[in-house]
């Protein structure tokens, strides 16, 4: 049972270990962090270590770790608390977000978002204590929530405060030395005895996942240009199945990043077969259907790769003749669906945006499964029955009226436009 908490309300921590969980908008418009200070009785740090953020995402004790891309589908950020291992003279574990303010345009604000949260998950994964911020104004930070020792027990308070100042200004009141030019280098403090390294906390912005997956796409285009001969030998050739199947697997491990005993080949489960299957950290992610290199693909090629996902529960396949990449997204609702993320032509040239593409599917992407639903969320959305779905709703038939009338004076009822939208929508 989950306490669902108001602002200022608290429950009583009786875990030893805790997943924290933050989370906001899917869609947020701006780049938002989350971190942590631990806090000795006056409010202030030990010493910078007690800093947690994407920069040190590790308290010094390792009694809080932060985890920026969790793999729970549903937190943005998650911190693992051992409370066990919190040093004595740490009061409380302050959990906080903020919103970065690098990157120019419209000024930033909790205020822009529809939901924030913070919840507290068991070992289980039972989630047993949670806040919504409820509103929130023109704050570029907010503390959230925070652990407390209270007579030797650990509770948990919903605190909801927000600041004006960012994560620079939030660790500064907290009493940490932030360097903010983002060089990173070690400051040196001399001693009588020795000469001790001290490292500031740099706030140099990490890569966003855009940015990281660039890089990616940039490796990936590197290492597929250097297979190419061997791809346009194969293809050329029309090389058999078998052989074929012997470049994939030379593509998957040298340039998609695969080890080869997360490639697995020629797999069954009842009578089902594929002739990949695609794991990460021993869970099967991604089903493939090789065809004889330089064959033309049909969508009934994918039959066999969509049917073994969908049985064992796998949302992604993949279908290829070495040129050709194309994956697909399995549904199995009222029937077993697959439906065609994207598709990729390596030939004649590979372009740096075909290969981010591509990156979604290598174990980079596939390790971060938002990243590949993202995408697919995004294709899904511009689906043309979506979009005329969009189209007809009241809203904007509404607007459709409105705007009608304003250009023609002419005054019509929404059911008028609606026909007439039909019958265009219709001709397509």
């Amino acid at each position: 049972m989950t306490d669902v908490l108001v602002r200022g309300a608290n429950v009583q921590i009786d875990r030893e270990q805790v997943l924290v969980g933050v989370g906001w908008d899917a869609d947020a418009p701006c780049e938002i962090d989350a971190s942590a200070f631990l806090l000795s009785a006056s409010d202030r740090v030990r010493c910078d270590a007690d800093f947690v953020f994407y920069n040190q995402p590790v308290a010094e004790s390792e009694c809080l770790m932060l985890n920026a891309e969790p793999n729970n589908g549903e937190d943005r950020r998650a911190f693992a608390v051992d409370l066990t291992v919190v040093p004595d003279d740490v009061a409380k574990i302050v959990i906080s977000i903020t919103l970065d303010l690098g990157r120019g345009g419209e000024r930033p604000s909790f205020g822009m978002l529809n939901q924030v949260y913070i919840r507290l998950v068991d070992p289980v994964g039972d989630c047993f204590a949670r806040y919504d911020l409820q509103e929130s104004n023109d704050e570029l930070a907010l503390i959230l929530g925070e652990l407390y020792r209270y007579h030797g027990i650990w509770k948990f308070r919903a605190v909801g405060h927000g600041y004006n100042g960012g994560l620079e200004a939030l660790a500064v009141a907290f009493g940490v030395n932030v360097d903010s030019s983002g060089d990173g280098e070690d400051h040196a403090e001399e001693n009588d005895q020795d000469e001790v390294q001290v490292q500031t906390p740099t706030l140099k912005r990490r890569k966003t996942r855009q940015q990281a997956l660039m890089e990616r796409a940039a490796e990936l285009q590197k290492a597929l240009r250097s297979l190419m001969p061997l791809i346009q030998a194969a293809t050329e050739s029309q090389c058999n199945e078998s052989n074929t199947r012997m470049v994939i697997d030379r593509m998957l491990m040298e340039a998609f990043g695969y080890s080869m005993d997360e490639v697995k080949a020629e797999q069954r489960i009842q009578g089902r077969k594929a002739d990949y299957v695609l794991s990460v950290d021993s869970e099967d992610l991604m089903v493939g259907e090789a065809k004889r290199a330089g064959m033309s693909l049909r969508d009934k090629h994918i039959f066999q790769a969509t049917s073994y996902g969908a049985y064992s529960g796998i949302r992604w396949a993949f279908l290829t003749n070495l040129t050709t990449w194309q994956v697909y997204h399995i549904s199995a609702h009222d029937k077993v669906e697959a439906n065609l993320v994207f598709s990729v032509d390596l030939q004649p040239d590979i372009s740096l945006d075909d290969c981010a593409r591509l990156a979604l599917i290598s174990r980079y992407g596939l390790a971060r499964k938002r990243l590949l639903e993202q995408h697919w969320n995004e294709v899904n959305a511009l689906a043309r029955e979506n979009v005329i779905r969009a189209i007809l709703t009241e809203d904007v038939i509404n607007r459709l009226r409105i705007v009608i009338k304003r250009d023609s004076g002419c005054n019509f009822d929404n059911e008028q436009v609606q026909q007439v939208v039909e019958e265009l929508l219709a001709g397509l």
